[in-house]
């Protein structure tokens, strides 16, 4: 179907829908207003009617009340009342009051007179006995106070009748009897009563069966009365309300019925108005066709036809004619030439994009293979560079016209088939397999190949880089891997032959300490002897014997020395929080308290903190502090300092004093065992001090240095990590 078929269906579809559309509205919205118009109606004509009844009751309490009162007048209701009663009783008396029934009863019940009228014939009538017996049996029920009365419709014999009970009282007040004043409704009187409605009027016993629409709408009316309008059928609507007795039931249900003139009125309205939009819809339907034809569908086709043009010619240089009218269709003209612009930009990108692909395929280092997988192309090498074929020994040419599994080595054709499968799944693998040169050498390579889409066909793309030169090298680092072995190895057993003689050095240390302690106590002990006896040993020998005694006790220093090394060398570091502010006052105090005649100014920066081994840690401070101590005895203005330096990425810590210093030149003898920059006659010491703080800080991982000036002071510095 083409373009304007389908716009000429839409057209006559929707003009169908909406009279569709139309139609239903206004039967539904017009028509149910016309029907509640209807009923509006019904209702003011059925509440008239209703109205005209309570007027009618009025009207007959009137007149009961004027008999009552004539009564009174005559003094009171008895048996013989009954002549005045007839005498009132006339037929001018009931015609002109518009009274059916008239009777007056005593006290006892019984009837002093009663008379009847036919207004229609304008006639007296006898009053059957039977409506007289159920009228004193109405009378017998009724009760009345003073000047009270009882009105309503009862049901007297098969007829209704519309009665008012009034009392009648003496001039005492007394109640002498009964009035009752009654009207017949009938359908003579209610039809010259109501014929000014124009409705059709029924009045219906409830106490007997009724019509289904009779019965539902004195359902809906209820107790509580009012006026129920309701459409019957499609040509007429009623109205119903319900009459009650003298004692306040629900006796009686009018009904009133109307033809309905607007309903009719409202169907020839919309046939009339449906028959209008029809014609309007036509000729708008055949405007619209017309206009939408010249103006948009011929160029519609005329632009169809220069797109089919362009897409049978592929030719996407073309362009497609523009109107002169600024409207949607130009729009589309413009949006198709912008698309063509683009596509014949997209494809001269695209030939760019593959020459410099196909460039950097042909040119690439590596071997770069693409194998089919399906149909006839299944295994064979569809595509291959430049490197690939001097790889192999091949032309380009002779390379496509081959299988994977001619370049395959025996050995890799054996997992050429796993690989390929575990590619097929969509992984990249990575291996390195063995393939076979034109002149049949073989050489390793190292494949890495993947599954691509080419034209919604699936093919195995495959980097294959020359593996050899990377053999030999890894075969040459094997080698050398093997003599670095044999040289750790080698250093190993160096390291546990080293640990071994430092051990049996250890050891030998340890035996020559303790044996020459047995030695050096003999010749203290005889020294102390020879200098406490006072025989006239002569001063030369006594000289002699005081420097043995001096000696004896370096050498027993020394001895002390040694050990104290060998101890920090073999002690185990237990690592924990150790406060050095706190060591320094301490340790300056214990040397304030042993020189008491020394003044120094001592300045510790608090709450210095590091990790590492209290006890170690200690003695490092033991011996810098006292250096300092020692080496500043001879300044009057001594002053020793302990602190950090935390400018850097670590912390540094320092001990400085102003004492006697030492020229940097000799900074390199400061940590050698018995090596001292000072005379012992001017400074004691054994020189093991300081090469024992720099095990100790080693042990800890930091390092140790120091920065001097002769006669100016030292400053040591220590970190530990």
């Amino acid at each position: 179907m083409t373009l304007s078929q389908r716009t000429i269906l839409i057209i006559i579809s929707t003009f169908i829908a909406l009279l569709f559309i139309l139609a239903t509205t206004s039967d539904v919205i017009l028509l149910s207003s016309y029907s509640a118009l209807e009923k509006a109606d019904i209702t003011s004509h059925t509440r008239q009617i209703s109205n005209h009844i309570d007027d009618k009751l009025k009207q007959l309490d009137l007149s009961a009340l004027e008999i009552a009162e004539h009564l009174k007048a005559a003094g009171g209701v008895s048996l013989s009342s009954g002549r005045a009663s007839k005498q009132l009783f006339t037929p001018y008396f009931m015609r002109s009051h518009s009274i059916d029934l008239a009777a007056v009863y005593d006290n006892a019940g019984r009837v002093a007179a009663i008379s009847g009228f036919d207004c229609e014939k304008n006639e007296s009538r006898p009053v059957p006995a039977k409506q007289q017996q159920e009228l004193v049996g109405l009378v017998s029920r009724i009760t009345l106070g003073e000047g009270a009365a009882m009105q309503g419709v009862v049901d007297l014999a098969g007829s209704p009748l519309m009665v008012v009970f009034k009392s009648v009282r003496n001039n005492k007040g007394e109640k002498q009897g009964v009035v009752a004043v009654g009207w017949f409704i009938d359908s003579v009187e209610m039809g010259r009563i109501f014929r000014a409605s124009g409705a059709s009027i029924t009045v219906h016993d409830l106490k007997r069966p009724l019509a289904a629409d009779v019965k539902k709408a004195a359902a809906a009316i209820g107790a509580g009365g009012g006026v129920y309008a309701v459409v019957i059928d499609t040509e007429s609507v009623g109205g119903f309300f319900t009459l009650k007795d003298v004692f306040g039931q629900p006796s009686f249900i009018v009904r009133a019925v109307e033809r309905r003139i607007l309903y009719e009125h409202g169907k020839v309205t919309i046939a009339y108005i449906f028959m209008a939009l029809f014609l309007a819809g036509g000729v708008l339907c055949s405007v619209m066709l017309f206009f939408i034809r010249g103006t948009i569908l011929k160029r519609l086709q005329s632009l169809i036809a220069k797109v089919r043009q362009i897409t049978e010619m592929k030719d996407i240089s073309e362009r497609v004619p523009l109107s002169g009218h600024q409207d949607e269709l130009h729009i589309l003209a413009v949006s198709l030439n912008s698309m063509l612009e683009s596509l014949e930009f997209a494809e001269a990108v695209k030939r760019e994009s593959e020459e410099r692909y196909r460039m950097l395929f042909d040119r690439a280092p590596d071997a770069i293979i693409i194998i089919g997988l399906e149909g006839d192309e299944s295994g064979r090498i569809v595509a291959a560079n430049q490197a690939a074929a001097d790889q192999h020994g091949y032309t380009v040419d002779e390379l496509c016209g081959l299988r994977i599994y001619d370049l395959n080595s025996p050995e890799t054709n054996k997992i050429a088939g796993d690989i390929m499968a575990a590619v097929v799944t969509g992984e990249w693998m990575t291996a390195e397999i063995w393939h076979q040169k034109k002149d049949g050498t073989q050489f390793p390579i190292e494949i890495h190949a993947g599954l691509i889409k080419i034209d919604g066909k699936d093919y195995i793309l495959g980097f294959d880089r020359d593996i050899t030169q990377r053999k030999i090298t890894e075969e040459a680092d094997h080698l050398h891997l093997e003599q670095i072995r044999q040289l750790n190895d080698e250093l190993s057993r160096k390291a546990i032959d080293l640990a071994a003689a430092n051990n049996e050095l250890e050891t030998f240390n340890y035996s020559v300490s303790h044996d020459m302690r047995g030695p050096l106590t003999r010749i203290s002990g005889y020294c102390q002897l020879l200098l406490d006896d006072d025989s006239g040993l002569d001063p030369e020998a006594r000289d002699y014997v005081a420097r043995i005694y001096e000696s004896e006790t370096w050498l027993n220093e020394m001895i002390d020395a040694l050990l104290h090394l060998a101890q920090v060398t073999r002690a185990e570091i237990v690592s924990g929080s150790v406060n050095l502010s706190a060591i320094a006052e301490a340790i300056l105090k214990e040397l304030s308290l042993k020189n008491p005649d020394r003044t120094v100014t001592t300045r510790i920066e608090p709450d210095i903190v590091v990790d590492g081994d209290f006890r170690l840690l200690k003695m490092v401070m033991i011996n810098l502090l006292d250096n300092a101590w020692k080496y500043s005895a001879l300044k009057s203005d001594a002053a020793i300092e302990f602190g950090v330096d935390r400018s850097g990425p670590d912390p540094v810590y320092f001990v400085r004093d102003n004492g006697a210093g030492f020229d940097m030149k000799d900074a390199g003898k400061l940590f050698r065992v018995f090596t001292r920059l000072h005379d012992s006659s001017s400074f004691a010491g054994t020189g093991i001090g300081l090469a024992t703080v720099q095990r100790i800080i080693f042990r800890h991982g930091g390092r140790i240095w120091a920065e001097a000036g002769a006669g100016i002071g030292a400053t040591f510095f220590f970190t530990l990590p």
